[in-house]
C-alpha cells in the first residue's frame, strides 16, 4: 500500500505593513506560522510577510 502524503494547502503571504496580498505558497499544515522577508510592490521594499489561509 502506498504512503499517504502530508496535506499541502495555499496560503497568501500577506504584507505586514501595507496588508497587500503579494505572493502565493503552498505550504505543509505544521509551516502556517510561516513569516518571511518579501518585496513588497506597493512599498518598494522588503518587507516581513506572513502567512494566511487564502
Amino acid at each position: 500500500m502506498a504512503k499517504k502524503k502530508n496535506p499541502v494547502e495555499v496560503y497568501q503571504l500577506i504584507c505586514k505593513d501595507c496588508g497587500g496580498r503579494n505572493y502565493a505558497a503552498r505550504l505543509k499544515k505544521e509551516h502556517k506560522n510561516l513569516e518571511l522577508t518579501k518585496y513588497c510592490p506597493s512599498e518598494r521594499k522588503h518587507t516581513p510577510h506572513k502567512a494566511k489561509k487564502a
